[in-house]
């Protein structure tokens, strides 16, 4: 019996050394799923934070999409009271240019007076020359 009990002891040692290792997996493999959780908490607030990120994008793009339309709106309001003065400073060259002719035909009448004055007045003093002369033939 020495035998069977010798094996029997063996066959102890041997599962003892199994369950010993089937322990030390199982510490390992606890240690492993700690790690999974801790790893998946992780990954839930890398998620959260994913998503966040997300709605902040959407919401700069919507802003950014806003600010757009306001700009393009505000410039189209720009380029059309820009047309309004172009077409209004187009009318105001054409009268002006019709003032600058009648500005012309003035200043024209008036050296044509002045003119006209200036030959007057020169008639004038001939006259004024012939009637001394003629006063002075004349005896008054």
């Amino acid at each position: 019996m020495s035998e069977h009990s010798e094996f029997q002891k063996r066959l102890i040692s041997q599962l003892s050394s199994v369950i010993d290792g089937m322990k030390t997996l199982n510490d390992r493999i606890s240690g492993n799923l700690d790690a999974v959780g801790r790893f998946e908490a992780e990954f839930a607030k890398l998620s959260r934070q994913n998503n966040q990120l997300r709605s902040d994008v959407l919401d700069v793009k919507s802003e950014l999409t806003q600010f757009r339309a306001e700009a393009s709106q505000r410039l189209q309001a720009l380029l059309h009271r820009m047309d309004e003065i172009e077409n209004f400073v187009d009318g105001n060259s054409n009268h002006i240019r019709e003032l600058r002719i009648e500005i012309r035909s003035q200043y024209n009448d008036i050296l044509t007076a002045i003119q006209d004055g200036l030959q007057n007045s020169i008639a004038s003093r001939e006259l004024s020359d012939r009637v001394d002369e003629l006063e002075r033939r004349a005896g008054i």
